[in-house]
C-alpha cells in the first residue's frame, strides 16, 4: 500500500508540474487518478482520426469530428446515425459543441481558426464564422502555432447571444506570449445576421501543455480540460482555476464529452471512442 500510495502522489506531481494554481494537497492518493467504471470502446465505424466529440442532451447522440473533415453522429453505444465530410482532407476539426437553445452543432477548425455552424439533422454548414488570433491588439493565436483543439458551449439564457463558448489551444511552450497554451473565452454574436465573426475575450493559463480537448461539465460548474501529452484531465472552474488534476486512461486523448447517465467518453486521435462511467468524488 505504501508503494501505491508513493506512486500515486508521484503521479500527481508529474502531470500537474508547472501549475500556475496549485490545487489543494489531495487527502486521498488515489484522488491523483480519474475514479471509473470500464465499458469500452464503441466505435463501431473505425471512424478516421477521432478528434473530438460532444453528447447531445436533446437529441441523446454523439456528434464526433475527425481530422480529415468528417463529421459524424453516433448513439452512446456507437451505433451509426449518420455522416458528412465537411471540408476537404487537409481541413483538421478539431472539437465540436451544441447550442441547447438551437440545437445547431459547431465544429471548430484548426488552421486557419474558424467555427462552423451545423444543422444537425442534415450536418449542412449554415455558416462559416472566422476566429480572430488576437486580443486587445496582442496575438494570441500564433499563425505557425499548433492550432486550436477543443470546444465548449456554456449556455446562459441570460446571454444575448445564448451563452459562451470556450477553446483551448494547443501549445508547448508555456512561456509564449503569442501562442498561449491557455482555455480561451470567444465572443460569439451567433443571434446576428450576415457575416460575424468569433473574437476572444479572456484567456485562462492553466500551465499544462498541449491542450487537446474541453469539455463544459453543468452538474460540477467546471470545465473538463484534457493535456494529451501528460495523458490528464483538469477541472477548472469557469474563472480558470485547476481544482484537480487526475491521470487519464487511453492514449492520444483529444475530445472528451459527458452524457446525462454520468459517463465520459474520450476521442482518441489514434483510434477509437472509448467509454467509462465517472465515479465522481462525491459518489464515494
Amino acid at each position: 500500500m505504501r508503494h501505491t500510495m508513493r506512486f500515486a502522489l508521484a503521479l500527481t506531481a508529474v502531470i500537474c508540474h508547472g501549475l500556475t494554481a496549485t490545487p489543494a494537497r489531495a487527502a486521498d492518493p488515489r484522488d491523483a487518478l480519474l475514479r471509473y467504471e470500464w465499458v469500452g470502446n464503441i466505435d463501431q465505424i473505425d471512424f478516421n482520426e477521432p478528434s473530438g466529440l460532444v453528447y447531445h442532451h436533446s437529441r441523446g447522440t454523439l456528434f464526433v469530428v475527425g481530422d480529415n473533415g468528417d463529421l459524424c453522429e453516433i448513439e452512446v453505444d456507437g451505433e451509426p446515425v449518420r455522416e458528412r465530410h465537411l471540408r476537404d482532407e487537409n481541413a483538421d476539426l478539431e472539437g465540436v459543441t451544441f447550442d441547447p437553445s438551437t440545437g445547431l452543432v459547431y465544429v471548430v477548425v484548426e488552421e486557419p481558426p474558424l467555427l462552423l455552424e451545423v444543422e444537425p439533422d442534415s450536418l449542412k454548414v449554415l455558416r462559416e464564422i472566422p476566429i480572430s488570433r488576437t486580443l486587445g491588439g496582442d496575438t494570441v493565436l500564433a499563425s505557425a502555432g499548433q492550432g486550436l483543439e477543443g470546444l465548449t458551449f456554456v449556455a446562459d439564457a441570460s446571454h444575448p447571444h445564448g451563452g459562451r463558448f470556450f477553446v483551448t489551444n494547443q501549445a508547448f511552450d508555456l512561456g509564449s506570449d503569442d501562442d498561449v497554451s491557455a482555455l480561451i473565452e470567444l465572443a460569439v454574436p451567433l443571434r446576428n445576421d450576415g457575416s460575424i465573426e468569433a473574437t476572444p475575450v479572456a484567456v485562462h493559463r492553466l500551465g499544462i501543455i498541449d491542450l487537446a480537448g474541453v469539455h463544459y461539465d453543468g452538474a460540477g460548474d467546471q470545465f473538463l480540460v484534457v493535456s494529451d501529452a501528460t495523458n490528464s484531465v483538469s477541472l477548472v472552474s469557469t474563472d480558470g482555476q485547476v481544482r484537480a488534476c487526475m491521470a487519464l486512461p487511453g492514449q492520444n486523448q483529444e475530445g472528451i464529452t459527458l452524457d446525462a447517465e454520468g459517463h465520459l467518453y474520450i476521442a482518441q486521435d489514434s483510434g477509437g471512442i472509448v467509454k467509462l462511467r465517472w465515479l465522481r468524488p462525491s459518489a464515494r
